[in-house]
């Protein structure tokens, strides 16, 4: 063999793996670079024979792919198993933990991972979880949604219930965007006992120093916030630019057979996992959980009729941190009354709440808040037929359909079956919050046009209908007491009593709007139809 492991030492792993006799003179003759026409010939069988004898020995080896790989793959995890373990392999050991290193004691870092002294409800979610770690060795799980939805509670409690199944349990945040061959480099150094160990130069070599590790040890590693990485201002699941390097590493732990778990946490999911989503890959976005909202209200001492918690899942969506803001809010302004808080408030949004949904609306690209607009005015399901003949603008069916599985790869929608057809809607927390931001770009376009006597500043006011609300939900109207109309008319109504007074804007935006009626609708879009309504709604 041109390979240095000795052939008794691949003799007892192969065995152990319940590789046969033929299975294994085969396979010593392609460790030693015959082809498998010499093979053949050797052993007097067909070719179709020493693939289907070598095909048995990469499946004992859980080696998957396709293409000479394979063997080159075998070679790699048998050289370094030998080289690393050679005065400390235990051949009695089951053909289940081949590659892995027997350690005085588990190994852990938690990083800045939050302390969960109390976790209500998920057993659905962490029965799942623990499937596809301990039982189907997954290599790659993916923790998916909005922020505040419990996704990093949820992955600390898991790491907390599977610890004692990993050699290494390593938990890392990703908010402050490392570059990825610095994270690796401090992955490894981990690794390594914290010597300084000889890393390769390149990032591809830093990845494979890893993976050995990962096969070498079974290590449960957790990234939290890798929505960082992820590039703002453009569709979701594309990196930074420096990071794209953590795209090479989560398809290189997708594919390549090691026997660890990465878990990712994040409010936007990488384009490359729904590409290799499959038997080793998998995600799961936490659901909407009444009775996770209920111990958090009775935590501070609050119970709710079956109607107002349907309102109150309605508005805010199952999201965990606005229930807790709102239990908060409730108990300390509002008597412990749950139903008088719903009869004051329509959507009550926090300012922390409102800073992270706009942190979330911030990364999106141009034409997905354009989308969003769109579905925050028409405050229901809408389908896709509806929302192309809605807008002005004629992008493709391509490029629509990007944006919306872009905005669903954000967990910022939602999609529904309904009448035979797929309709869309954003979440509540997004509806309310895309509203507010909507009406005011509206007012502020609408004092432009007061100030300048023309429309030369307008944007939104000319690609989007005001009118085009289609709710029919019940839950969905007391949710959105209050149309898009009657929020800019409040704000116009509050800023012209204590400046100018009405008479002198309508004026001016109703000569605008005389002026527009022999424009074409190329021209002006929505503007004269909006411009007029808002002037019905103020002098109503």
């Amino acid at each position: 063999m041109t390979t240095p492991i000795p052939q008794n030492f691949v003799q007892t792993i192969a065995k152990e793996r319940g590789v046969t006799d033929a299975e294994l003179e085969t396979l010593f003759m392609a460790l030693d670079g015959q082809s498998t026409a010499t093979i053949a010939t050797q052993l007097g069988i067909s070719d179709i024979a020493v693939r289907k004898r070598l095909g048995e020995v990469y499946k004992k080896f859980q080696i998957a792919g396709n293409g000479p790989g394979k063997l080159s793959e075998l070679r790699h995890q048998l050289l370094f198993s030998y080289h690393t373990e050679q005065g400390s392999i235990d051949f009695s050991r089951s053909k289940g933990s081949l590659f892995k290193m027997p350690i005085a004691r588990r190994q852990e870092d938690w990083g800045q991972a939050p302390d969960v002294a109390v976790f209500y409800g998920r057993t659905e979610e962490l029965t799942t979880l623990k499937q596809w770690i301990l039982s189907d060795n997954c290599r790659v799980v993916a923790l998916l949604g909005l922020a505040g939805s419990g996704k990093t509670t949820l992955s600390v409690q898991l790491a907390k219930q599977v610890q004692d199944e990993f050699d290494f349990v390593i938990w890392r945040s990703l908010r402050s965007t490392p570059a990825p061959s610095d994270f690796l480099a401090s992955l490894i150094q981990l690794f390594s006992n914290q010597q300084r160990p000889d890393l390769p130069a390149d990032l591809n070599g830093k990845i494979s120093r890893l993976i050995d590790y990962l096969r070498k040890h079974r290590c449960l590693l957790i990234l939290d916030d890798f929505e960082s990485v992820l590039k703002p201002d453009a569709l979701a699941g594309h990196y930074r630019e420096g990071c794209e390097g953590y795209r090479d590493l989560i398809v290189r732990l997708c594919e390549v057979n090691h026997h660890s778990c990465f878990v990712l946490v994040s409010s936007e999911e990488p384009t490359e996992m729904a590409l290799l989503a499959g038997e080793k890959v998998k995600s799961l976005k936490p659901a909407i959980s009444q009775e996770i909202a209920r111990e958090i209200f009775q935590e501070k001492g609050l119970s709710a009729q079956d109607r107002e918690w349907e309102i109150l899942l309605t508005r805010y969506g199952g999201n965990l941190l606005a229930l807790k803001i709102v239990a908060t809010t409730i108990h300390e302004f509002f008597d412990g009354n749950v139903g008088k808080f719903l009869e004051a408030t329509a959507l009550f949004i926090e300012e922390h709440i409102s800073n992270l949904l706009a942190q979330q609306f911030d990364r999106m690209s141009s034409s997905e808040q354009e989308i969003s607009y769109w579905l925050a005015i028409a405050e229901g399901p809408i389908s896709l037929a509806t929302l192309r003949e809605q807008m002005l603008v004629n992008s493709s069916l391509s490029d629509l359909l990007k944006n919306l599985d872009s905005l669903g790869r954000r967990s910022l929608i939602e999609k529904i079956s309904e009448g035979g057809e797929t309709v869309f809607m954003l979440q509540p927390l997004i509806v309310q919050y895309v509203s507010e931001r909507l009406v005011e770009q509206i007012r502020a376009e609408v004092l432009e046009t007061v100030k300048t006597q023309g429309i030369e500043r307008m944007r939104l006011l000319k690609t989007h209908n005001l009118s085009a609300s289609i709710a029919q939900q019940k839950e969905i109207k007391e949710a959105r007491s209050r149309s898009i109309l009657e929020l800019v008319k409040n704000r116009l109504q509050v800023l012209f009593m204590t400046t100018t007074g009405f008479e002198e804007p309508l004026n001016i935006l109703t000569k605008v709007a005389s002026l527009l009626e022999y424009k074409s609708t190329l021209d002006v879009g929505y503007a004269r139809e909006n411009l007029a309504r808002i002037i019905a709604e103020i002098q109503r």
